[in-house]
Order: structure tokens, then sequence, then C-alpha cells
């Protein structure tokens, strides 16, 4: 039996985002015994055709809207959230496959790599992201979560009520209720075209101020609840 038929995919797209149409291309190597679902706030493109296994969602804006209606969907046993500009590098799949044979009761998560559309100093960004990930278990959204689907509807999905964060407030909730979040040996390429727009130094300084609130926020709801 080949594993990945026990996995479905779900790709949140955005307005005007044709990055997915990529990521399919990427996602060929699997065969089609994976079910793809992508959970959009557009229309899908005219004269665009999809196998029977890619499955086309429209609905409202708002990435945890998008990313919990199409884990709804999904109609396999472990689930896997790939943002739209992900890219795969050497070992990922194989890392993929070993982990849905394994049966992980946690949480997984892939190492992070910036493409190289953006500055020099992304190297940096990298590094830390891994270090956070790794030390602190606090991995983001573009490190592709991977889990049983009945742990995520164990944790109510993803928050809806945040507008950003919800990768971040998701892995904090999962550590709350001991299940680990799992390294996979490899890594996910994404795009660094953010850090080239609006500048290295004031995008990586948002992104810790964010990093630190968003987090700070996740723990206090947790107390809260």
């Amino acid at each position: 039996m080949n594993v990945v038929s026990k996995l479905s995919i779900i790709i949140p797209v955005g307005p005007d985002d044709n990055t997915w149409q990529y990521l399919l291309k990427e996602l060929t190597v699997l065969g089609e015994d994976i079910e793809i679902i992508l959970s959009a706030c557009q229309a899908l493109p005219k004269d665009f055709n999809l196998p029977d296994n890619i499955i086309w969602m429209h609905t409202t804006q708002g990435r945890a809207r998008q990313l919990n209606v199409g884990a709804t969907q999904a109609s396999r046993p472990v689930i896997w959230f790939l943002h739209a500009d992900t890219r795969f590098t050497v070992g990922v799949i194989d890392a993929l496959h070993n982990y849905i044979a394994k049966d992980k009761q946690g949480m997984g998560y892939f190492r992070l790599k910036f493409a190289k559309d953006g500055p020099q100093q992304i190297r940096l960004n990298a590094w830390a992201a891994n270090v956070r990930s790794r030390l602190f278990g606090l991995p983001f959204g573009d490190q592709g979560f991977i889990m049983r689907k009945s742990l995520f509807e164990h944790m109510h999905g993803f928050d809806e009520s945040l507008k950003i964060g919800e990768d971040l407030d998701f892995a904090v909730r999962v550590r709350a209720n001991d299940f680990s979040l799992i390294e996979l040996p490899a890594e996910l390429m994404t795009s660094a075209r953010r850090y080239k727009q609006n500048g290295w130094l004031l995008t990586t300084s948002r992104h810790i101020y964010l990093t630190w609130t968003l987090t700070r926020q996740a723990k206090h709801r947790l107390t809260l609840s």
C-alpha cells in the first residue's frame, strides 16, 4: 500500500494568487493517490482542469478559516498544510513517507529554507527560525504542519478569530496539550520576496516583534481557557 494514500494536502489560496499552480507541479511526484484540497477565496481560473484527486473549494478569505474548511473536507487520516508558495528540496518526499509510515502521534514540521528571491541576509532568518522551532517549539505555517486529522480535530482547528498568527497559536496549543512537535529531516523552501520588497531589517524587526507578541497572546489565552 502506498503510504501517501493516507494523505490529504490542504493549500490555502489567496486572492489573485497563482503560486499554487507551481506547487501542484511539485506535488505530481507523489502520484494520484494523494488528495489535494485547494481552499480558495477566488474562482478557479477558466479552462483550468483539475484531476479527480484535486478539489477546489471556494470559501471566504482568512487563512485560519481557509485551512479549517479544507481540513474539514479532508477524507484521509493524515493532513498536511502547505502554503501556496512552498517548494520542495531534496529529502522532503522521503521524510514525508517516513513520517506517515511511522504513524506519529504529534505534529510534524519541516526545517525552513528561503528561496533566492530575497537579500543574502535571509539565511540568518532561516537559521533563527529553525533554532526557534527546535528549542522553543514554535514552528511557523510555512514549515508545513503535518498531523493526524484526529489531532487537528482534538485541537478544534485553527483559531478563526486571529487575522495573523494562527500557526503560532496552533503550535502553542499542541504543546500545551502534551503532544510532541517533530522536526522532519528536510527543508521546505518559501519565498523571501517580502524581505526584498519591504527591506530586510524592517521586515525582520517586525517579524520578531509579531512572533513575541503573538506567542504571548496565545499563552495568555490558554491560561484563561
